[in-house]
């Protein structure tokens, strides 16, 4: 049995099928993807995210999924890592990878950035140096680091952490770089630039996040006589040594099983599995993210996506290029911008965030400067992440708990990389794998 239907439990789920096991998955909502999914937007008949995400060539996990579940045609790979920096004052950057071998092909890519002086691309040099020194060695250093510490030791100046490095930082920990962990940076790093070169290369979906991850899983999952309840709330589990759990959900309903694996958020596990004697930690602190969709009377950009220097966006998404021309004809272009670690923001309206949004556009962009906000859609996740503070990265419990057939699956666990999707799907097989280890002694 599996608890909860967001993207770690699909994944326990289509693994745990794809070997021969009947599943059940229970979902609380009314639609499976918990915190990744997409809908139809009312007034323009366009579907929108209800975040953002940007997926890497090195989310090796997320890419053998969608293989699994028959839906990786609906994402394209970057032939090597592009993205453009905009900034108010300096213009238009690029980071191009090259054709060099690895890593040097990031290096001299990063060595092209104009939004940096000579000086800082030169200093960029120490990081990737700091890249291929084995984590083994690294571990404990980086534990107890934060980012901005790690960057500070290794040279890079203010100016070099601002436009490139707090960037990268903020989009995949989703949180300031002075509080969140380094040693999770460093293998964020690490992952995209060594190793194979398209590691470091985007991975664009041209479809929503439920036609991707969700809707292609619930189907694999079905074809495989698996079973799928919407709308039922766990409300208690009940541990009979190790033999079996029995479940017990909203309706009343008690459903015995050999094993389960909670793929639910830390939230929601720390009172579900309070009585059971697994006990997940009150250290754990949401981090929120923004996603502000404007559609334009006028195309105002033709850049498919950028990183925002010196704004309060963070990063552009065109979603007329990577997606389709809107199905409203009275929308010329569809912007999405992306707040991370939005704390300071999650609180306003969203008619403030739109004004915020159009006027870091017209800073940014000359061409938006008469151009009318004709829609607009922001979405809120306050409780997108959790924040991977030094001290919370110790406190992530494993896939195993005390009970030997109940099992953890989640981007919040113990999984050695961020809260991201990758995380997520990896959470799930490595759950589903320990599963298997009990249901075969069976």
């Amino acid at each position: 049995m599996i608890i909860g239907g967001g993207v770690a439990g699909l994944s326990a789920a289509v693994e745990l099928s794809s070997r021969g096991k009947k599943i059940l998955l229970l979902e609380q909502r009314q639609y499976l993807g918990g915190r990744t999914y997409s809908f139809r937007d009312k007034t323009t008949g366009d579907v929108i995210d209800n975040g953002q995400h940007l997926l890497m060539g090195c989310y090796a996990e997320t890419r053998r999924y969608l293989r699994q579940i028959g839906s990786e045609h609906l994402a394209d790979l970057q032939p090597s890592l592009h993205i453009d920096f905009l900034h108010p004052r300096l213009g238009l950057s690029s980071l191009h990878t090259s054709r060099l071998p690895v890593p040097l092909h990031a290096l001299i890519g990063l060595f092209g950035l104009k939004s940096l002086s000579f000086s800082d691309r030169l200093w960029l040099a120490r990081v990737g140096a700091e890249l291929l020194i084995p984590e083994s060695v690294q571990r404990n250093r980086l534990a107890q680091l934060t980012v901005d510490e790690w960057l500070k030791r290794l040279g890079q100046s203010e100016i070099a952490r601002k436009y490139l490095w707090d960037i990268i930082a903020i989009g995949s920990l989703n949180d300031n770089p002075s509080v969140v962990s380094a040693l999770l940076f460093y293998r964020v790093l690490k992952a995209a630039f060594t190793g194979r070169r398209d590691n470091a290369s985007l991975l664009m979906p041209r479809v929503g996040l439920s036609e991707l991850l969700v809707q292609p899983a619930e189907a694999f999952i079905l074809e495989h006589s698996g079973e799928i309840r919407l709308g039922t709330e766990v409300r208690g589990l009940d541990i009979n040594g190790s033999a079996e759990v029995a479940v017990t959900t909203n309706d009343g309903e008690r459903v015995k099983t050999h094993s389960v694996i909670s793929a639910v958020p830390w939230f929601v596990a720390q009172t579900l599995l309070a009585k059971t004697g697994i006990n997940i930690s009150r250290a754990f602190r949401s981090s929120p993210i923004i996603s502000i969709y404007l559609w334009l009377d006028r195309v105002v950009t033709d850049l498919p996506l950028a990183a925002l220097l010196d704004t309060r966006l963070q990063w552009m998404f065109n979603r007329t290029l990577l997606q389709g021309k809107s199905n409203d004809s009275r929308f010329a272009q569809s912007l999405c911008f992306v707040i991370s670690g939005a704390e300071e923001f999650v609180e306003m309206s969203a008619d403030e965030l739109v004004r915020i949004a159009m006027e870091d556009l017209r800073a940014l962009v000359p061409q938006a400067g008469d151009a009318r906000v004709l829609h607009s859609v922001v979405l809120k996740e306050k409780r997108a992440t959790f924040s991977p503070t030094p001290r919370t990265e110790r406190l992530r419990p494993a896939a195993q708990t005390a009970m030997p057939n109940v099992f953890l699956a989640g981007d919040w666990t113990d999984i050695g990389f961020p809260a991201t999707i990758e995380g997520a799907i990896f959470s799930g097989r490595r759950a589903a794998e320990h599963a298997i280890g009990v249901l075969s002694n069976r």
